[in-house]
């Protein structure tokens, strides 16, 4: 959900109208979808964001100083499912990008979405990714409210389950979180990352079971 100019509001989520009540590709492909409302709940706008996504992994949304941009597992005929993006510039959603060409093949959904925060023309994005069984994640600043993203910023130490957060801070900085499990011995960590790829230590929220 999200605020947009006119005091509308602004939604996405995965919709599966084309699936044919299959599942994991065994009907038709599931979508990303936009709509939006008015003061009165008048239903005023429905398209589609990208049209072969990830079937379960979470999406996300922020708001930047050019407009909404959004986050999403993307699914590639090839089964590439890296994380792109898409932005709401002049009442349409830009061309669905990667913000990073991980390059992670799996055949099935990971359910493992991305995470956004965004202040001004400052976005920042994390997620995850298992590419070569080597489950790492990252985050990444943009200050084109979303048009480009800088290198990876690795987030964990050793391994992850991933299910990551980020903040942006006054600063310009962020924090992170994530599930670190790099000892068999899962933890909700937390860190602090800067433009520079500057990470602090990262401190451990809590211990958590398999």
């Amino acid at each position: 959900l999200f605020e947009m100019a006119g005091d509308q509001l602004g939604l996405v989520w995965l919709d599966g109208r084309a699936t044919g009540g299959g599942h994991g590709g065994h009907g038709g492909e599931m979508s990303l979808r936009f709509g939006a409302f008015d003061r009165q709940w008048k239903q005023i706008a429905d398209s589609p964001v990208d049209t072969r996504v990830c079937d379960c992994c979470p999406t996300a949304a922020a708001m930047t100083a050019e407009g909404p941009i959004v986050a999403f597992r993307d699914r590639g005929h090839d089964e590439t499912r890296d994380i792109f993006v898409s932005r709401y510039i002049g009442n349409k959603w830009t061309e669905p990008a990667a913000a990073h060409r991980d390059g992670w093949k799996i055949n099935a959904c990971p359910v493992n979405g991305p995470m956004l925060s965004a202040n001004g023309r400052d976005v920042v994005l994390a997620w995850f990714t298992g590419k070569d069984d080597k489950p790492q994640a990252y985050a990444a600043f943009s200050a084109d409210s979303g048009r480009t993203f800088g290198a990876p910023i690795r987030l964990d130490d050793g391994a992850t389950q991933g299910r990551v957060d980020v903040e942006l801070l006054s600063d310009g900085s962020a924090v992170a979180s994530y599930i670190e499990h790099s000892d068999r011995r899962p933890r909700l960590n937390v860190r602090r990352i800067g433009r520079s790829g500057a990470r602090s230590a990262a401190v451990t929220i809590a211990s958590l079971e398999d």
